[in-house]
């Protein structure tokens, strides 16, 4: 059983990946294509869209700002599925519990179908697992059957504690687990999904739920990704999504 419905389509484009060694309309279903630059235009995510449309990605992930403006255009666009993603408490994840529920409901009234969040990695360091877990759970409820994504931001944390935030995740109801923003120290490295794949294994075999891995942060080329996705991952967050699946190297960070 799949932690969300969404999550099937992920892990059939996987499963194909796997066995066919690659294939790019495959990869580019599951990317979710990223553009969360401060100073990103309209004329940019408008741009962004349209690309993800004619790549087929998975979804356009932007700023809550633009959730508006990509949901309209997105939907003005004949037989596109792409969906739109944004972000909560991003990039450092510190705000209070209640702003990020506020705010992941208004994100879904403007409509967002999936909720990527950060969680609070000073409650990580002082050991508020109880409170990290409400938290999580109370954005899940937020998002009213949406997709939730919670962003652990993996480079601030040790192996173990990347264990133990997958394992209050998963209990807390969330659907996928994400490395990193793409504005830490570092993205997402093959160890933190191997982390984060043996505790959702391990959370399958005593619950039966299936959980997604994304991987974000530095996949920048076909080889990046084909790494990811055999480490675990079911998305992929880039900004270099065309660069990816055309087998180029994309130069930025994100």
């Amino acid at each position: 059983m799949f932690a969300h419905a969404a999550l099937e389509i992920d892990f059939k484009n996987r499963e194909f990946i796997l066995k066919n060694k690659g294939g790019a309309k495959e990869i580019a279903g599951l990317i979710d294509s990223t553009l969360l630059r401060a100073d990103s235009t309209d004329s940019e995510i408008d741009m962004l869209c349209r690309e993800a449309a004619d790549k087929q990605f998975r979804s356009v992930c932007v700023p809550p700002s633009f959730v508006t403006f990509a949901r309209g255009l997105l939907n003005s666009l004949p037989n596109c599925n792409v969906l739109v993603c944004t972000v909560v408490g991003f990039p450092i994840g510190y705000q209070c519990d209640e702003s990020k529920i506020d705010e992941t409901k208004l994100l879904i009234k403007k409509g967002a179908d999936e909720i990527d969040f950060v969680q609070n990695c000073i409650d990580v360091k002082l050991k508020n697992w109880d409170k990290l877990a409400h938290c999580a759970s109370e954005i899940v409820q937020a998002a009213g059957g949406k997709l939730v994504k919670i962003i652990l931001e993996t480079s601030l944390l040790s192996d173990e504690e990347i264990a133990i935030c997958t394992r209050l995740h998963c209990k807390a109801g969330v659907h996928v687990i994400k490395t990193s923003t793409g504005f830490g120290a570092r993205g997402a490295t093959v160890n933190d999904l191997q982390i984060i794949f043996n505790e959702l294994n391990s959370f399958e075999k005593n619950s039966g739920i299936k959980l997604g891995i994304k991987a974000s942060g530095g996949v920048r080329s076909s080889a990046d990704a084909m790494k990811m996705i055999q480490a675990g991952a079911t998305r992929l967050g880039t900004s270099g999504g065309a660069s990816i699946i055309a087998g180029k190297v994309h130069g930025n960070a994100y």
